[in-house]
């Protein structure tokens, strides 16, 4: 697992360590370089082990709130220092961080499972959990991500948002079933 303790935005109900670009972004670059010495370091172990890796996970916060250029250093540190693993997701998350330049920057560097995190497709919703992007935002970076060789797109769905009806999850659920995706994950919403 590695994290991106990120966001450009704290969802009310995120019980995730990790801050808003506004309020910690300052803190990204020296982040990034001790992510960076981390990643060198327990390839290092890898190595002298004889380990190998089946899965690598990147999230967060949002992995893709790093810039492109970030993204791309930290993604070639992971490729060039740890062993390959059967399987490399990265947690784009959010559509408002996701770039079709990110995307390519996440294939190149050997990562073929995506997660986009919409949580709903009903924008009250968004607007009251905290989320600084729309459905259609949502609908748009899917099919960017749909238009690139990704072996597996998920979508996470969360029920029992704040002051969301019950109607409102089941036409998100059938909105983003019709969109196909390879994955779709659920969350029941758990305050903690």
């Amino acid at each position: 697992y590695i994290g991106i303790p990120f966001c450009p935005s704290k969802c009310v109900y995120c019980s995730f360590v990790s801050g808003s670009t506004a309020q910690w972004g300052h803190l990204i670059p020296p982040y990034l370089d001790a992510l960076c010495r981390e990643v060198e370091a327990a390839g290092e172990g890898f190595r002298q082990n004889g380990w190998k890796l089946d899965s690598i996970y990147m999230g967060g916060g949002t992995p893709t709130t790093l810039t492109a250029a970030q993204l791309d250093r930290l993604l070639t540190e992971v490729e060039q220092h740890l062993p390959h693993p059967r399987e490399f997701t990265v947690e784009a998350g959010r559509p408002d961080t996701i770039t079709a330049e990110k995307l390519e920057t996440i294939l190149r560097c050997g990562a073929k499972r995506i997660s986009v995190n919409t949580q709903t497709t009903d924008d009250d919703t968004l607007r009251r959990i905290g989320r600084t992007h729309s459905a259609q935002d949502f609908f748009d970076c899917y099919e960017l991500a749909r238009s690139l060789p990704f072996e597996v797109i998920n979508v996470d769905l969360i029920a029992g948002l704040p002051g969301e009806p019950v109607e409102s999850f089941c036409k998100s659920l059938c909105q983003v079933a019709q969109l196909r995706p390879d994955n779709l994950t659920f969350h029941a919403l758990s305050l903690k």
